[in-house]
């Protein structure tokens, strides 16, 4: 079965007259412990703002048992510099990412795998993906991940779901920032087609349990 720890809760906070105080993305770790298809796999969804310093995602990993060597797989939700820093922590990764991101010659000396629409990821160490054009029982994934194109923050945003422990989970990055943007039923600025996300944000409502916002804490809906 799969398992979801948090490496760290995001933040985000802005003023009418200093703008954004605060950013940090959440990172959260999706871990497979001897399971058919997984095998051992560790899955980063997103890393940390290159402003902060390196060994604070380092510190937060070894505190969840886990090394930057030991991961597999990141997948980025979307590739604002926020979302990114520090790769160069994890030589053993292959970064997973939409081919419409405008940040992706970054990753020209990384292991990629580039996606050019929706599919369901086994993670095995083969990498076996299924592209899909339709949306799968997501309380049926198993040990799998469905990765969904969704434009809008940025022309390649991805929201990722997994069913663990029973709920579904959606990592949405830059749909919902953090609860008070649910909340509120806003979708954030500084993004490529603003009008775009609020179509993910139905869809996130109406298919989870659980959301992993870009930068807060995750919360039950």
């Amino acid at each position: 079965m799969l398992q979801l720890k948090i490496v760290q809760d995001g933040t985000f906070e802005m003023t009418p007259g200093k703008g954004v105080i605060e950013n940090r993305p959440t990172c959260s770790l999706i871990e497979s412990k001897g399971c058919d298809v997984l095998g051992n796999c560790n899955m980063l969804i997103d890393l940390d703002h290159p402003i902060n310093d390196s060994s604070d995602l380092v510190n937060a990993l070894a505190c969840l048992g886990v090394t930057p060597q030991q991961i597999k797989v990141v997948i980025l939700t979307h590739l604002h510099p926020d979302h990114i820093g520090h790769k160069d922590l994890f030589p053993n990764a292959v970064f997973v990412y939409h081919k419409d991101e405008r940040l992706s010659f970054y990753f020209k000396k990384n292991q990629t795998c580039e996606l050019a629409g929706d599919v369901i990821c086994e993670l095995s160490n083969g990498g076996l993906s299924q592209c899909v054009d339709y949306v799968p029982d997501l309380r049926r994934l198993g040990n799998r991940i469905y990765i969904r194109h969704c434009p809008g923050h940025t022309q390649g945003s991805l929201a990722i779901f997994a069913c663990i422990d029973g709920l579904v989970h959606a990592f949405v990055g830059g749909i919902f920032l953090n609860r008070k943007y649910y909340e509120r039923w806003q979708a954030p600025g500084m993004s490529w087609k603003q009008e775009k996300i609020y179509e993910h944000m139905t869809f996130v409502k109406e298919n989870a349990d659980v959301i992993v916002p870009g930068h807060g804490a995750p919360f039950m809906i």
